[in-house]
């Protein structure tokens, strides 16, 4: 192991440490027999969740059909079996991993190595568009979480992302006009700082531009921006069909009792999780009045209501059954942001951001949380090893000689 290496995965380990440390202080009173019994979960649920995954990879190979129809006429089937072994290699190899599925395509479809790292980068801008259209579209229009305290925040995200998305987008447009011209200029601004970086830069840059290249005209780009959103849209549903598996009565729900998003809306964190009594109603109603909300009773419930229009039912406890399509993008957000922080088959990272998410944004028992953080990993990031696994062997491959292979043809496309 290089001293690089060493150096990554120390930092890595330290960050995790850190992270674990300020969970298990969160969870000083954990209970581990509740956690066992909230670990119950309906099967066919888990099944719909995996199936949906694996469509996301067939869609994944569409695409990057797509992207090949200028230079060869692949076939989607053909382009599947390199899809799951190279995210079975991410999953069990980390990053080390990563570039197996270019370097498959590459040998497969009888073209250079650079080509497809550059479809791949070009692949990544639009997985973190088609996303960020997702999230902006449920910040900003969706009802279902109209009351949660974060929204704010959730807004300004929204919007940072999409400037982000824009820029990226804005750079990708001047590359695939001046390519060469832009890897110039970027290749004299960074040598200022260091050749090597500077000749790094360049290839990147000429390398991403070659996979822009493969977008062959409007037609491809709808194509490409469509099967994007319907893939992304269907890891969402992926989640949802998590959360869902998580019966009603898993953990004692108890009496009704004020809910998290409705203490915070009211200024009233501290009433949060008390009993739902008359006196606590009109404490709510009070608070509530100035922002322009009122309780109001309807059919033996206690419902919010913005001026006439009925927003959502006080009293239920947070549950996952109650989880819909717009509150599990924002999870998905906190996943994407938590993989940064990764270890090859462990994870780490990801499942603490949505687990951490499951309690302070939507107020889920710890227990329950941690059971849905660690299954929703398993579900969207390891259910590809098994078929991942029989690809490879029926081609006779092995993931580590082709993460070596595949990272020796990124040293010579850079040399």
């Amino acid at each position: 192991m290089s001293k690089k290496q060493i150096l990554t995965t120390t930092v890595v380990l330290a960050i995790l440490g850190l992270l674990v440390y300020f969970q298990v202080q969160h969870w000083r009173r954990f209970d581990w027999e509740r956690f066992r019994s909230a670990s119950h979960v309906d099967p066919l649920h888990i099944a719909a969740a995996i199936g949906l995954i694996y469509l996301t990879y067939v869609l994944r190979a569409l695409r990057w059909k797509v992207f090949l129809e200028p230079v060869c006429k692949a076939s989607t089937w053909k382009l599947v079996p390199p899809t799951f072994i190279g995210f079975t290699g991410l999953a069990l190899l980390g990053r080390p991993g990563e570039f197996i599925r270019p370097y498959l395509i590459s040998r497969k479809e009888n073209l250079s190595f650079a080509s497809q790292i550059g479809v791949w980068a070009v692949e990544r801008i639009f997985d973190i568009g088609a996303f960020t259209v997702l999230m902006t579209i449920d910040v900003f229009f969706s009802p279902a979480i109209r009351v949660n305290p974060y929204l704010p925040k959730f807004r300004i995200a929204a919007v940072a992302l999409c400037g982000l998305v824009a820029l990226a987008t804005l750079l990708a447009f001047l590359i695939r006009l001046r390519g060469h011209q832009v890897a110039v200029l970027l290749h004299k601004i960074t040598l200022r700082f260091s050749a090597r970086l500077a000749h790094t830069v360049d290839e990147k840059v000429r390398a991403f531009g070659e996979g822009l290249n493969t977008i062959s005209g409007a037609k491809s780009l709808a194509k490409l921006i469509a099967i994007s959103l319907v893939m992304w849209f269907m890891i969402a549903l992926a989640y949802r069909e998590v959360a869902h598996s998580y019966p009603r009565e898993t953990l004692d729900q108890g009496p009704p009792a004020v809910d998290v998003e409705t203490a915070d809306l009211a200024n009233l964190p501290g009433i949060a999780g008390e009993p739902l009594t008359d006196d606590n109603v009109a404490t709510l109603n009070a608070a509530l009045a100035s922002k322009g909300y009122s309780l109001r009773a309807l059919r033996g419930d206690i419902w919010l209501f913005r001026q006439r229009k009925r927003i959502k039912r006080v009293g239920d406890r947070p549950h996952l059954a109650n989880m819909d399509v717009p509150h599990v993008l924002l999870l998905m957000g906190f996943s994407m942001i938590g993989s940064v922080v990764q270890l090859p088959a462990v994870g780490g990272g990801s499942q603490l951001a949505v687990i951490s998410a499951l309690q302070v944004i939507y107020g889920i028992p710890p227990e329950l949380a941690l059971s849905c953080g660690i299954l929703l990993w398993l579900v969207t990031f390891m259910s590809c090893i098994p078929l991942g696994l029989v690809f490879a062997h029926r081609e006779h491959l092995s993931l580590r000689k082709l993460s070596k292979a595949s990272h020796e043809q990124q040293k010579l496309a850079e040399e």
